[in-house]
């Protein structure tokens, strides 16, 4: 039945602390944000100050997310993200729908990363050119390797990414300002002033700050969540702001705006006006190991979905086996064949869209549940109570609407799209149920 009790080898290590929330948190989100998403801002909006407004918007919806949801993950520290939150909350179906959405979203996005991350490495190495989906396999093959070898090894690669990621974006951020300043074009609005093109720019925004939850996915590993959550989520959204606010400040002193519209990597460009040809190369080298971060979270955060629907009776139960070094390799396993399927069909790319509505639907279910639980479940113990609350909360919530109603009208096809995957939750939870039942 649904909700019993599950047996011993469904039990998770307690083995993480502050340092892998961090990582997670910073190298999980600004593995890929800090590459291409100051290009795709710029180019939508279309003026420096309306680049600043965005990023910091962002960074402000972060923020009031991370505060929010801090709560949860300290009140209720349990594998499987937000499909535990909206469980509690709202029930089981709700929780199978956002388990479902978030881990369809989570498994395209791992795809997209790893097929990103082999374009890079093909322009480290020309020869594996026209082979960039073997190159994004492999990438896969080789961090579920790390990942079947145990939890240590997982928290490991994704705390020695995030170093040196940060490492070599202090550097190039610091050697900017050693460049002449660049022509600062200064207009007062953004391109057009059009919904279409805001939209289109808080897309790039939001998927670049996606991530800023991720600790929570490891509640039910940390030695102490009630401490370990809070300061990850919090200290981690505080670096990435920080991080991307430094990033878009050299980007524009070094840049032409111009140049930062059509960039492809804009961090490249400013590395070879540092150090040339070998800049370049390094930048690249960067954002490989910045996307073997992304890629490395993302699987991680995919496995404890499946783990938690396994343990509580709504997926077969095999996906809740853990093995002795802490990792569910079965849930592992099917995650890293649903995100090769995706590269080697080519189906990721057509699914980019969608992925940040799934986000921002499950962020406000997140807050949602927030609200319910305060009033439905007072007594349940708070390690952390959200500060500003329940304004801060609200304003997350309607920030959140606000962003889904405008995708709903700029672009109907794609949240008819995001709609109709997480409506194919419904036949799976049913068939389940039944059989449940019997």
């Amino acid at each position: 039945m649904p909700g019993t009790p599950a047996p011993r080898s469904s039990r998770l290590l307690r083995l993480l602390g502050v340092g892998f929330g961090l990582a997670v948190v910073v190298g999980g989100t600004t593995g890929t944000g800090v590459l291409r998403s100051p290009r795709e801002v710029a180019a939508a909006v279309g003026s420096p100050q309306g680049v600043l407004l965005v990023w910091l918007a962002g960074g402000l919806y972060a923020l009031l997310g991370a505060n929010a949801i801090a709560e949860l993950g300290a009140m209720l520290p349990q594998a499987g993200g937000w499909y535990g939150y909206a469980r509690r909350a709202f029930g089981e179906f709700v929780g199978v729908v956002v388990a479902w959405g978030d881990w369809v979203s989570s498994c395209v996005t791992g795809a997209l990363v790893a097929l990103m991350l082999s374009t890079y490495v093909a322009l480290l190495f020309p020869p594996l050119a026209g082979h960039e989906r073997m190159v994004a396999l492999a990438a896969v093959a080789g961090l579920g390797l790390v990942q079947w070898r145990g939890l240590r090894d997982a928290s490991r690669a994704q705390e020695l990414t995030a170093l040196l990621v940060a490492g070599a974006l202090l550097v190039v951020l610091a050697g900017s300002w050693w460049l002449p300043a660049a022509p600062f074009t200064s207009t007062s609005t953004l391109a057009g002033g059009s919904l279409g093109s805001l939209v289109l720019a808080f897309q790039a925004a939001i998927f670049a700050y996606d991530g800023w939850y991720a600790a929570i996915y490891f509640a039910e590993e940390d030695q102490d969540p009630a401490r370990t959550v809070p300061r990850s989520m919090l200290g981690g959204v505080g670096l990435v702001i920080l991080t991307y606010a430094l990033l878009n400040a050299a980007l524009l002193h070094a840049l032409p705006f111009a140049e930062l519209t059509t960039a492809e990597l804009p961090l490249a460009e400013v590395a070879d006006r540092l150090l040339g040809g070998w800049g370049r190369r390094a930048m690249l080298a960067v954002a490989v190991l910045g996307h073997l971060g992304v890629l490395n979270s993302v699987l991680l955060m995919a496995t404890r979905v499946l783990f938690a629907l396994g343990r509580d009776g709504l997926l077969p139960r095999p996906l809740a086996r853990v093995h002795a070094a802490g990792t569910p390799r079965p849930a592992l396993l099917t995650a890293l064949l649903v995100t090769a399927a995706l590269v080697v069909t080519g189906t990721a790319e057509q699914l980019l869209a969608v992925t940040s509505i799934l986000f921002v639907s499950y962020y406000a279910v997140g807050f949602g549940a927030l609200l319910w639980l305060r009033r439905t479940a007072p007594a349940l113990p708070r390690p952390y109570r959200t500060w500003g609350y329940p304004l801060t909360t609200w304003l997350a919530l309607l920030g959140s609407a606000a962003f889904l109603a405008g995708n709903a009208v700029t672009e109907p096809g794609n949240t008819l799209l995001a709609a109709g995957l997480v409506a194919g939750s419904y036949p799976v939870w049913r068939l389940v149920r039944r059989r449940s039942t019997r």
